[in-house]
């Protein structure tokens, strides 16, 4: 498995991957494959140097958008910002996420870092926890975490 910058044509297998991440968690991700175009292609217009994949035997397994340049309300400040992450279902439990998180911690140094996770994915806010982020407020079904 190996973590890499995204490249524009890592796009289109995205949507695909997103949505099967979200099987189960549909609240939380895109109601179509097309939204999940749209949405992606939003992520990385932002910030296309804060995308990276990670790839096992060439295929894409999971990846992660992030923001240098996002502007907190809450901190009143601008911090980094991990916008995404997914790993595909088959690929969980590998280290897959966790290494693309300090990939991304790597690029949004030595800023504040925060994020947000649906309420009842539980799964995903330990998985936060274990990587330091602290939980800061709730704002509807979404939890705010931030990492120092």
């Amino acid at each position: 498995m190996i973590i890499r910058e995204g490249k524009r044509e890592d796009l289109k297998f995205l949507p695909e991957i997103l949505m099967t991440a979200y099987k189960g968690l549909e609240e939380y991700g895109e109601e179509s494959i097309d939204k999940a175009r749209r949405y992606i292609e939003d992520l990385y217009d932002e910030d296309p140097q804060c995308f990276f994949v990670a790839e096992n035997e060439g295929e894409i397994v999971g990846f992660i958008f992030c923001n240098r340049f996002w502007y907190s309300k809450f901190e009143h400040s601008h911090v980094g910002a991990i916008h995404e992450i997914v790993v595909l279902p088959t690929h969980r439990h590998e280290g897959i996420g966790k290494a693309l998180i300090e990939k991304a911690m790597e690029y949004l140094k030595p800023r504040k870092i925060e994020l947000w996770v649906g309420e009842h994915n539980k799964n995903a806010i330990k998985f936060y926890e274990d990587l330091g982020f602290k939980e800061k407020e709730s704002a509807g079904k979404w939890v705010r975490m931030v990492k120092d």
